[in-house]
């Protein structure tokens, strides 16, 4: 499915509330309420404003668009022309690149949170981690250029820090609902080691060392990631 389509669908608020619940209270609330601020703001009813909006977009799209065709560092001149606007034009709707990149991660999130299909605990663990390898497999082939971008400028921007804590919190909160059963049944430090060994194995940057660094395909990088799941799960469980 492609990020244009997957990004049509609406969030679910039932949805979000589902993995951050396994956080703590405080912590649950704050990530929720951040999520939900960051994709509340819908088209304007206003003409100019409206206008403003969807060009703000378009310059976002043709960022992301670049990305996705492997300029990770694209110049103000080549996202207007991508986005079919002036360099000015650029420079008027964002303070900086910064911001721009800012805008496209939350952009990203958009798509990731209608991409995060619910897992049901209750199935048997293999479709658990088979479940949860082939949708997240998806989704990072689709995320992966942006999120690639977002990292060159990482150490510079507090936002784009932030984003990225807000993704972890995120991922790790789901690894804790899908594989709850398992992790319960165990001591605090050993729950605490499995989940670390989890998000090693099922986050992003490791997916993306498979992809490449080693070389693998995603059926290859889904087997890998498939294969250490179930040996670290059935081995502390």
């Amino acid at each position: 499915m492609s990020a244009r389509a997957v990004a049509q669908a609406p969030l679910s608020s039932e949805s979000l509330d589902r993995l951050v619940s396994i956080l703590g209270t405080d912590e649950a609330r704050e990530l929720r309420a951040d999520i939900l601020g960051l994709l509340a703001n819908g088209l304007p009813a206003d003409g100019r404003a409206a206008r403003s909006h969807r060009t703000r977009r378009a310059i976002v799209e043709a960022m992301r668009t670049l990305h996705g065709e492997g300029d990770l560092r694209p110049g103000a001149s080549l996202i207007a022309e991508r986005a079919g606007v002036g360099k000015r034009t650029v420079w008027q709707q964002f303070a900086d690149m910064e911001a721009l990149l800012v805008e496209a991660s939350r952009r990203d999130l958009e798509i990731l949170m209608t991409m995060l299909s619910p897992i049901d605990i209750g199935l048997p663990l293999d479709e658990r981690i088979t479940r949860f390898v082939s949708r997240n497999a998806q989704i990072y082939e689709c995320m992966a250029p942006g999120w690639r971008a977002a990292r060159l400028h990482e150490p510079f921007s507090a936002e784009l820090r932030r984003s990225k804590q807000r993704n972890s919190a995120l991922g790790k909160a789901e690894i804790e609902a899908v594989f709850a059963p398992e992790l319960r049944r165990l001591p605090g430090q050993q729950r605490i080691q499995l989940t670390g060994a989890l998000v090693g194995v099922g986050f992003w940057p490791f997916w993306e060392s498979l992809r490449t660094d080693v070389g693998a395909t995603p059926e290859q990088a889904q087997e890998i990631v498939a294969t250490l799941l179930t040996a670290s799960l059935w081995q502390r469980s």
